[in-house]
């Protein structure tokens, strides 16, 4: 019963905002006919009368009052041409758009030479979308592409906007998705340019359109992050909108396509997901885009909404509502071929779901038909790359211009600043010579055979004592090069040692196909490294930071590169990595126990050796552990902090264990830390007694992330501080949800930008894996 009134409330409502509607458009016919007097010339007459066809809904109103203009106009020919170009507009919206063609050739034939160059423009993408809607491609590029040289001259951003769209939107029908691609980014170009708000809006929305076209076309993962992308272009419309409350015709347009776009996007997820939540918010964006066109009186626009409400009623399992609807819909009014697409493929798919299996498979037949049929796309392709040449050569010449002026303003501001400095210099020589005549002629007649007898002696002096120490600097000089590009080709072979010692980027894909790894040694050689082999069911990842940095930790990582090779080779199948580090430990310590100086200092001193000799320890113990550490002291001399991850990809297993090292699951928007022994691979005064291994099962879609504390530590931003886990925690919050190689440039560019000029201070690893 309450459903029921609050349809009649509804259907009153409704009625009366049209009433209104009308009232309004009559109050403003009457005002307008009421300046009609005998003495108004016929151009004046024919003004009004195209005014009042402008503003009406009626499409025979529109016709009529247009006639009256054409009768009524004696010598304006714009006047004219825009009276038929209303008559051609009601003709699009019938549909019949041969003739609707032929009303706009005609009324730009009247205006092209008139001072009224965008009425022309006009007309001339009018007829671009007749020809459009009659799949007349190549030439409605060919209209397109004559309407936009214009508008560039005119400087008619909105134009230009509207004519990429369109260019856009014809290069997506036809797959053409590199161009449509160039289109999109030019409009959007073009609006951070002008850094206009409602233009914004409409570059995103082309954008928008043009990715979720593009879907289509892709399958899995890839259609899946297509739709994410289009959404985000989706939602930052909608932002702007709210956010500036522009209420311009534009904005408006642009803010209901993108309504439509998120409509089809959810009816997707809802079919492919079978949540019945989605095609609930489908159905919301749906009706925000009903009532836009309702407003607008847009007949095309009715089509796609009875499409889209047939296609929800499919998803909830109403197969003969959505076929009422579906059979119903005039497919000569879509003018778009996905959407054409999508009609036929919901028929077929309805009276398959109906069990009417023949007329299935006369829709099926259909479809096919239609995504066989070509769309001129070799001539398609031919006049859009000319275009874009011509769109990217006018660019070039304009930042060149732009380059040009500026660095004329920087060389007059080098010059301005040259001048000063010689204006100053003069200035200043003149006063030091004023000085040293004053002193000149108060010291010369009694002191100067002394100091010219003294100096001279000094200057041979010093002169003979120069030349020796030139000739000793330059020996050393000579020496020191010799000796530092020694030793600095041997450091480098030492990396091409190191590296080849390491697992190429095609071994880690091949037991991690979906992951990233950053390596970023401080020095030529590192003293991380990274590690992957397979054991039974599970894919291996290490990750470890040795000792030092440079020459010292890169000898080190090669033993820790050895020792791990042979370690996990003797390692059973059912891996345990708790057990493993036990073993590393056990192997270092063996390793090192010849050297003396372990057996010579006491605890006290091996913490001194520590703190002095792996600085890149303090970054752990400031950042990563520093609630932890405040009343406990550790020691070791050579050693390593190490984290070893085995996967089970088929059960999404993990088992993790680190020695001074954690790692972190994203999980959902959620981070989790895995904390790993705070005890290194080596010599320690407080060994807690076996290294422990964490187990946990993920879920699909989750990373895991593994580094070492050279990312931490990193010094640099704006205060000059570490870069600490915090900001770490946040980088892997905003960007786990992106591919992995997506992820890795983001990090590359965050750390670069931190250590903006500053030095590295330790090596960086980090490691990102997508759990499949």
């Amino acid at each position: 019963m309450r459903n029921k009134i609050f349809a009649n409330g509804f259907l009153i409502l409704a009625l009366i905002m049209s009433a209104t509607a009308s009232l309004l458009a009559q109050n403003y016919r009457d005002s307008l006919l009421n300046l009609l007097t005998p003495d108004l010339d016929n151009d004046a007459k024919a003004r009004i009368y195209c005014n009042i066809a402008k503003y009406e809904n009626d499409p025979d109103t529109i016709n009529k009052y247009a006639r009256l203009a054409e009768e009524s106009v004696s010598d304006s020919t714009d006047i004219k041409a825009e009276a038929i170009s209303y008559r051609a507009y009601v003709l699009y919206n019938e549909m019949n758009y041969e003739k609707s063609l032929q009303l706009y050739r005609e009324a730009f034939e009247l205006c092209k030479n008139s001072n009224k160059k965008s009425l022309s423009n006009k007309m001339l993408m009018n007829q671009g979308c007749c020809l459009e809607a009659m799949e007349n491609i190549a030439g409605a590029l060919e209209k397109y592409s004559e309407a936009l040289e214009r508008s560039r001259q005119l400087g008619d951003t909105t134009i230009i906007l509207w004519i990429y769209e369109n260019m856009c939107t014809i290069c997506s029908e036809a797959k053409i998705f590199r161009l449509a691609e160039g289109y999109s980014n030019m409009a959007l170009a073009l609006c951070k340019a002008s850094q206009s708000p409602d233009q914004l809006v409409i570059a995103y929305e082309i954008k928008a359109q043009m990715l979720f076209v593009k879907s289509f076309t892709s399958h899995g993962h890839e259609r899946d992050s297509l739709l994410r992308e289009a959404t985000i272009y989706c939602d930052s419309v909608k932002n702007i909108v709210e956010r500036t409350k522009c209420a311009d015709f534009e904005c408006l347009s642009a803010l209901n396509e993108v309504n439509l776009i998120k409509c089809k996007i959810y009816l997707y997820q809802a079919n492919k997901k079978n949540n019945k939540a989605y095609s609930d918010t489908a159905r919301k964006y749906l009706t925000l885009y009903e009532n836009w066109s309702h407003e607008l009186r847009d007949s095309t626009a009715q089509y796609i909404i009875y499409l889209h409400t047939a296609e929800y009623y499919y998803i909830n399992g109403e197969y003969k509502k959505s076929l009422a609807i579906s059979e119903n819909i005039n497919d000569a009014a879509i003018t778009k071929k996905y959407d054409k697409v999508a009609l036929y493929k919901l028929i077929s798919d309805t009276y398959f779901k109906l069990k009417q299996y023949d007329k299935s498979h006369l829709w099926e037949e259909k479809l096919l038909a239609l995504a066989n049929d070509g769309t001129e796309s070799r001539i398609l392709s031919q006049i859009a790359e000319s275009h874009i040449q011509q769109t990217n050569q006018i660019m070039q010449r304009n930042a060149e211009l732009d380059k040009q002026q500026r660095q004329q303003e920087y060389q007059q501001d080098i010059n301005d600043k040259k001048n000063k400095l010689k204006m100053l210099i003069v200035a200043l020589c003149f006063c030091f010579v004023l000085v040293i005549v004053a002193l000149f002629y108060v010291r010369r007649k009694r002191t100067m055979s002394r100091i010219l007898e003294t100096k001279n002696s000094a200057l041979l002096q010093k002169q003979e004592e120069i030349i020796q120490q030139q000739n000793v600097i330059t020996q050393q000089k000579e020496k020191a090069e010799q000796t530092n590009a020694f030793m600095l080709q041997s450091i480098r072979y030492a990396r091409h040692i190191q590296r080849t010692a390491l697992p190429s980027s095609d071994d880690v894909k091949a037991l991690f196909p979906d992951c990233f790894l950053c390596y970023m040694p401080k020095d030529i050689v590192s003293g991380d490294f990274y590690y992957v082999t397979k054991k039974g069911d599970f894919n291996v990842m290490v990750i470890a930071d040795c000792t030092g940095h440079g020459v010292p930790g890169g000898f080190l990582s090669m033993f820790g590169i050895s020792a791990i090779t042979e370690i996990l080779a003797r390692t059973n199948d059912d891996i345990i990595p708790g057990i493993v580090l036990d073993n590393m430990r056990d192997f270092v310590k063996e390793a090192f126990s010849s050297n003396e100086s372990y057996n010579d200092l006491s605890d006290d001193n091996v913490n001194n050796e520590y703190q002095s000799t792996n600085n890149h320890n303090d970054t752990r113990s400031e950042s990563d552990e520093s609630s932890e550490n405040k009343d406990e002291s550790f020691s070791t001399a050579d050693g390593m902090d190490m984290s070893i991850c085995a996967v089970n990809f088929a059960t999404r297993e993990i088992r993790f264990a680190g020695a001074y090292h954690s790692a972190y699951i994203w999980s959902k928007g959620t981070i989790t830390r895995l904390k790993g022994n705070r005890m290194p691979i080596g010599r320690h005064i407080k060994e807690d007694g076996a290294f422990s291994t964490i187990t946990q099962t993920l879920q699909q879609g989750d990373m895991l992330y593994m580094m070492t504390d050279g990312i931490q530590g990193q010094m640099g931003g704006l205060s000059g501080t570490k870069f600490m886990t915090k900001r770490l925690l946040q980088f892997f919050s905003e960007n786990a949800s992106f591919p992995c190689e997506k992820q890795k440039e983001c990090f590359e560019n965050v750390i670069n930008d931190w250590m903006y000029g500053t030095m590295q201070v330790d090596d960086i690893t980090l490691a990102g894996i997508r759990i499949g």
